[in-house]
């Protein structure tokens, strides 16, 4: 028997920023910035409309295909949501075996690592609409997330069913930057150096997860780890070829609920991944969040703190970011939510002040 339904959600957000400082230049001097302005209104990078088809073959396996039309990026319009894993169209078979997923589907590391950046109100500083209303640096910072994190390119997931607590999940990507953001018959060797070194280039992307979570005495525990491995292509410059380190990453992820309370931590290692061979002294590209959410009633309150770095070659302080981030959250019922959050964003280049900003978001949503 086949069965079909249709949901969605829509979200808005307003927001205001002050930026103090822009690409390392003091706003209030006004000497060679814009010192830009996005303070107003966004349709941020959520809203969706998500089919989804159920039927059951006679052996017993569970078919379930998604296909989700993304907010403006699927009739032409911006491309806030291109290459996100929520611009999903996938078949997944379930049985005893476990899960196979194939399509535009999200990685292992998606689906199963605790992402503490999602649970504060307002779901930043995950979401990234944050970014809509200020001027981020033109540095690399490092990276709190993993390689592939929320990205939809083509590939092929197992998940096992859970076992004494234990469950185990990989993907497997042939080409990173094989998303709906690119034609499907990409070149993965026409990979500008700023697409290699911003970690979309990799082929052969393999996530591999091991998850662990129980309870005991009314408390969730959680955790998991996460190995990664990948290639990168060439990038001819300038009559030579050079060369980029392969993907190796590492994650770690845990996880303590108790009644509404939960805080989460992450942390991401990517070494030296995507930088450039010739450039020995560069890489360690880190990242942590530290999250907490507590919800009682309808009423919500969370904050976030992600912290990153990268070891620029030829510097001798490491380019670093912080985000802190606070939130409020309140449930008007039957799907609807309104949520507000404050956050200040710092990023720092060989110790020198890039980006300096305070802003605050309001987010109204419907899940229907």
């Amino acid at each position: 028997m086949q069965k079909s339904l249709y949901q969605g959600i829509k979200s808005f957000f307003a927001g205001s920023a002050d930026q103090s400082r822009q690409t390392g230049v003091d706003t209030s001097t006004g000497v060679n910035i814009s010192n830009t302005n996005f303070s107003g209104f966004s349709n941020g990078s959520y809203t969706r409309l998500v089919a989804v088809a159920n039927t059951t073959l006679d052996s017993g396996i569970s078919v379930t295909g998604t296909y989700s039309i993304m907010k403006d990026h699927d009739t032409g319009g911006d491309a806030d949501v291109s290459g996100v894993s929520t611009d999903q169209n996938d078949l997944v078979f379930s049985g005893a075996f476990g899960t196979f997923a194939f399509g535009n589907t999200p990685s292992a590391g998606t689906m199963m690592h605790h992402r503490a950046t999602t649970i504060p109100p307002t779901a930043e500083p995950d979401g990234a609409v944050i970014a809509h209303f200020y001027t981020a640096g033109a540095g690399t910072y490092g990276a709190h997330d993993e390689a592939g994190y929320a990205n939809d390119a083509m590939k092929i997931r197992y998940q096992s069913n859970i076992y004494e607590g234990f469950s185990l999940g990989i993907s497997y990507a042939p080409n990173l930057n094989a998303d709906t953001e690119n034609g499907s018959a990409t070149d993965q060797n026409g990979c500008s150096a700023a697409d290699t070194t911003g970690h979309k280039c990799y082929q052969d992307l393999t996530d591999l997860v091991i998850s662990y979570s129980t309870e005991m005495d009314g408390i969730g525990i959680g955790a998991t780890y996460g190995y990664q491995t990948g290639n990168v292509s060439v990038e001819p410059t300038a009559g030579s070829i050079t060369g980029y380190n392969d993907l190796e990453g590492h994650i770690y992820t845990a996880s303590l609920s108790y009644g509404g309370a939960t805080i989460q931590y992450k942390h991401n290692d990517m070494e030296d991944s995507g930088v450039a061979e010739t450039t020995e002294d560069a890489g360690n590209i880190e990242g942590s969040a530290l999250c907490g959410v507590y919800a009682i009633g309808n009423f919500s309150i969370g904050a976030c703190d992600v912290e990153t770095s990268y070891s620029e070659t030829g510097q001798t302080i490491d380019n670093e970011s912080t985000t802190r981030l606070v939130g409020l959250g309140y449930n008007l019922g039957g799907g609807v939510n309104l949520e507000a959050a404050y956050a200040m964003i710092e990023e720092k280049d060989n110790g020198v002040d890039d980006t300096d900003v305070d802003l605050v978001i309001t987010k109204l949503s419907f899940g229907f």
